[in-house]
């Protein structure tokens, strides 16, 4: 499915197109329209490390498990449920740099164990959660370095569980604190979503610690409608704190919902038209940029045989079309002069 103004294949869609898009939307989006104006503008195959990747077990290409949006750089961060890795990437999921998470003696032979969401938090600093230990993760970003865990400081919410526990977080401008999601049940805790503050300095947090079974919820799970809660994004983070509903990714869309737990609508057309249902069922991370531009990772991408990055956009308003179009032909005016300075 291309989008309907731009008429692109996304498996053809090129970054200039993306980056004017973007440019528009950051004047057009002033507040919430909506998940109804959102349309599929681009996919992208997600790179592994050459031509020195890790081990196959924490190649970002396979394991792409969250995906947040850095608002100083401008730039997507993403991090492998392998735990690998943390990448940096373009808006398009061009790498840029990565810092390395070491070796450890979790069962997947890593330090940080099964790392499934990922939140910038400013100054450099993010926030990430290692799902069956059910902890939160404040390390700062450094490329070309490993990170070491006396560098982190890292709160525990829960107690341990299997592979349902903490599946993805947002940072909340609302409250200073984070939204985080349970994935499913298991292992006597109870899928979930709720809120907390955290207090990294004094380990320790407002709503969760190592003897909590089940954290109080926001509002009931089964309100959202899917069996998998695989992460959770505040529109707060764009949109201001006015902006309170919540944007919850499952194995079958995106679902706006209210703080109190009503859902306002979903997203559930993928690149083949189809629901996340049918051929994608691993769609793990979500974050949006300054113009309201939705970013999603998926572990096992397109064709089932690594990670891509979808980005879907709210729809320009006719106005803002003829803008967009005015930008394209000064971009194509431009790369033309470039090409025959270098032909000369």
């Amino acid at each position: 499915m291309s989008h309907p103004f731009l008429r692109v294949s996304p498996g053809v869609y090129q970054a200039g197109v993306f980056a004017a898009l973007a440019v528009v939307s950051v004047s057009a989006s002033a507040q919430w329209t909506g998940l109804a104006d959102y349309r599929l503008v681009g996919t992208h195959a997600l790179p592994t490390l050459s031509p020195n990747p890790p081990a196959p077990s924490s190649s970002l290409q396979f394991e792409a498990s969250a995906v947040t949006w850095n608002r100083d750089t401008n730039t997507l961060f993403m991090l492998g449920d392998g735990g690998g890795y943390v990448m940096e990437t373009s808006l398009i999921g061009a790498p840029i740099g990565y810092m390395k998470l070491p070796a450890g003696s979790s069962p997947q032979g890593n330090e940080f164990y099964d790392p499934e969401g990922l939140a910038y938090v400013g100054g450099g600093k993010f926030v990430m959660t290692e799902e069956r230990s059910r902890t939160a993760v404040q390390f700062t970003y450094a490329a070309d370095t490993t990170l070491q865990r006396a560098q982190t400081s890292t709160v525990k919410l829960g107690t341990n569980v299997g592979n349902t526990g903490l599946e993805g977080l947002s940072y909340d401008p609302a409250t200073g604190g984070f939204i985080l999601v349970n994935e499913r049940s298991g292992s006597g805790a109870s899928q979930n979503i709720f809120q907390t503050g955290v207090d990294f300095s004094a380990g320790t947090a407002s709503n969760g610690n190592a003897t909590t079974v089940n954290n109080a919820a926001l509002f009931a799970a089964g309100n959202i409608g899917f069996t998998t809660l695989n992460d959770v994004y505040a529109l707060a983070n764009v949109y201001g704190a006015a902006t309170a509903n919540l944007l919850v990714l499952t194995h079958g869309g995106v679902a706006e919902m209210t703080r109190s737990g009503s859902l306002v609508a979903n997203l559930t057309a993928n690149s083949t038209g189809t629901s996340f249902q049918g051929q994608f069922l691993q769609f793990e991370g979500m974050t949006m940029d300054a113009g309201g531009n939705l970013y999603l990772v998926s572990d096992n991408g397109d064709a089932g045989t690594g990670s891509s990055l979808f980005i879907y956009a709210p729809i320009p308003e006719p106005e803002t079309w003829v803008v967009m179009m005015a930008g394209l032909a000064l971009m194509g005016r431009m790369a033309r002069r470039r090409a025959g300075r270098a032909v000369r």
